[in-house]
């Protein structure tokens, strides 16, 4: 079997950060962290109630970069909908009928059990309690490999990732994707529950992070994607359908070739190696410093208002260069 990394791609573009409202030049999308302390993201600034402007961050989007939101996407030929609940919050799905032939189990006991994964790795010791009561409304809906260029971004279409998350928990599977990766061969249908599961966890991932960050989310996507690759590593142990152990050696195995002959990271360039490798960086914290000298960096992220690299230094007192040789020695 290819050890392929089937991750997601959280939907990206220029980052605006504004202190004050004015008239938008060209279509944007702003986020801001609403009275339940939960993000909302809405199309342009006038939509951002005014209480909330003074700490909103808007992202330049092109006309080709509109994503419909879950519930509007258009599902062809027979489809299915269910509202379930979940130790992470309600769950609304959406699904075609026609991609549960591509795996063993319902999008439903697929949600489930990314769910409850994902539930038991933040009970664990180092979350704050605000991460361990989580309680998103998640709307997800799986799509077949036909996706509309309408509703769907360019290079959404274009592009092999199985899944992208908006926030504050709006997620999106691509089924075929999910189950056979790039190739589209045909898999086990064992197999493909569990790369689903995978896909489904990563994407859980960034719904916490985006938790923990509030309206400081967006910026980094080395830091997502090695956030939410870094918790798709520890989540999978706890899925019913994911030997435990296996996620994090495929991972540690795609970043050790990626940096073969490197003595020190790359720019991050979105590839299955660079959201391997910047997963290095969350481990190499919290294996020495637990998932509680994790959140002091991110809590340092957001009530300094700082980037990833400093936020770690101020918190834990490394150099980026330090970080990145721990990560490092973790595959040599």
């Amino acid at each position: 079997m290819c050890k392929a990394l089937f991750v997601a791609f959280l939907l990206s573009a220029s980052l605006l950060v504004s202190n004050s409202y004015g008239e938008s030049s060209g279509e944007e999308v702003c986020m801001y962290t609403n009275e339940k302390g939960t993000i909302e993201q809405v199309q342009g600034r006038k939509n951002v109630p005014v209480e909330f402007r003074s700490e909103m961050k808007c992202f330049a989007a092109k006309k080709n970069t509109y994503l419909a939101a879950p519930e509007d996407i258009t599902l062809k030929g027979s489809k299915r909908e269910e509202s379930m609940p979940s130790s992470l919050g309600r769950i609304e799905l959406r699904w075609p009928r026609v991609v549960e032939t591509l795996f063993g189990r319902t999008p439903t006991r697929a949600m489930s059990d990314a769910a409850r994964a994902a539930s038991r790795f933040i009970k664990k010791p180092g979350w704050p309690s605000e991460i361990r009561r989580l309680d998103l409304d998640y709307n997800v809906v799986f799509m077949d490999a036909s996706l509309s260029s309408a509703e769907i971004p360019a290079n959404l279409v274009s592009n092999c990732h199985p899944g992208w998350m908006t926030p504050p928990a709006n997620i999106y599977i691509v089924a075929q994707r999910a189950a056979a990766g790039c190739g589209g061969a045909s898999v086990r249908k064992s197999e493909a529950d569990a790369k689903l599961a995978e896909v489904l966890i990563h994407e859980i991932g960034h719904s916490v992070e985006a938790s923990l960050l509030g309206s400081h989310f967006g910026g980094e996507r080395f830091r997502a994607e090695g956030f939410a690759t870094w918790f798709e590593a520890n989540a999978s142990d706890e899925s019913a359908v994911i030997r435990s152990g296996k996620v994090r050696g495929e991972h540690f195995a795609i970043a050790r070739a990626y940096l073969r002959g490197k003595d020190h990271m790359p720019e991050f360039d979105g590839s299955a190696g660079g959201y391997a490798s910047r997963a290095l960086l969350f481990h190499a914290i919290t294996e020495t410093k637990g998932v509680r000298g994790l959140m002091r960096v991110y809590q340092t992220m957001r009530e300094d208002g700082l980037t990833f690299y400093p936020a770690v230094e101020k918190s834990l007192g490394w150099s980026q260069e330090k970080l990145e040789e721990r990560a490092l020695k973790l595959i040599r």
